[in-house]
């Protein structure tokens, strides 16, 4: 393995406070309160990308109020990773609607991640990660928002400053103005996601009038969940299911989660909207919504007047 691959990585990471009056001093609370879910900002990035990070504050500058924070990247394979942490640091704290503009695009993300990827396999690193892995984590993140939302809401909450800028290691300034903060602050403590095609190992259905929750295996978890397919809950309850071990359904899954003020998840819902099918000893069969979901997909994949006409010209 190259010798340079193992040295740290050093990145210089400033963050520029315009106030609206020309001064330089800012509330000493208000500051380390800010600092404080910065830096857990920083510290989430470098889970999400699995490597060590240490953090050290340089002398502040003037000129409004800049904040120079030193970025240490500790470990090995320092030298692919530092590009994607500057790509990712920037996607988050810009914005995605603000990328074009930062020509950060997540396609550039992408990219660092690929050659990320093709570096590990020349140098035969163990546990590497493939580019997939690591976009699915920074898209399935929820606690980096939350993160990013307590940050600028103290942003907001000052009223004396008007703007922001970043800058890594002298590049261009990005600017994020008072406006723009708001579309970074999330009000609500809850997060939906609705999974299309989610299977589900029955381990207890529910055989009786009530709200009474059901009991599966869903992605290699234990986890209960309520159903909401009054049709699929009715047939069940009236034993036109036999349901044996290994038992599956096909659905669309609702999962609600709350979190707390420092990102961390605290409550986990899991709710049937749809059931599409159900396999019992490797025998599927197709519910209503199933059946109708199945046509749709057909109806979409006919061709159109549009295309005949398409074909026929060609």
């Amino acid at each position: 393995m190259k010798e340079e691959i193992l040295e740290n990585i050093k990145q210089n990471f400033q963050i520029h406070y315009y106030f609206d009056d020309n001064s330089h001093p800012m509330n000493a609370f208000v500051r380390n309160a800010m600092e404080k879910d910065f830096l857990n900002f920083i510290n989430e990035v470098g889970n999400i990308l699995d490597i060590k990070i240490k953090l050290e504050s340089q002398a502040r500058e003037e000129g409004g109020l800049k904040e120079n924070i030193i970025i240490y990247l500790i470990g090995c394979i320092l030298g692919y990773f530092a590009p994607a942490v500057n790509n990712i640091l920037t996607f988050y704290l810009t914005g995605q609607n603000r990328l074009q503009n930062a020509d950060l695009k997540l396609k550039d993300l992408e990219f660092k991640l690929k050659e990320l990827d093709l570096k590990l396999k020349e140098e035969e690193l163990k546990n590497k990660k493939s580019q997939n892995e690591y976009i699915k984590k920074i898209e399935e993140n929820h606690k980096i928002y939350r993160l990013l939302s307590n940050f600028y809401k103290k942003v907001e909450n000052y009223e004396k400053i008007k703007k922001i800028g970043y800058q890594i290691n002298n590049s261009n300034e990005l600017i994020i103005e008072r406006e723009q903060f708001k579309s970074f602050i999330i009000e609500e403590n809850k997060d939906t996601e609705i999974v299309e095609d989610a299977d589900i190992e029955i381990i207890s259905p529910v055989l009786k009038e009530g709200k009474y929750k059901w009991k599966g295996i869903y992605n290699g978890e234990k986890i209960d969940f309520s159903m909401g397919d009054s049709g699929f809950k009715n047939a069940v309850i009236k034993q036109e299911y036999n349901f044996i071990n290994g038992t599956t359904i096909n659905c669309q899954l609702e999962i609600s989660r709350t979190f707390d003020d420092y990102g961390e998840e605290t409550k986990t819902l899991y709710r049937v909207k749809k059931v599409y099918g159900i396999k019992i000893n490797d025998i599927s069969k197709i519910t209503k919504f199933g059946q109708k979901r199945r046509k749709q997909k057909e109806e979409s994949l006919e061709p159109t007047l549009f295309d005949f006409a398409k074909d026929t010209k060609e």
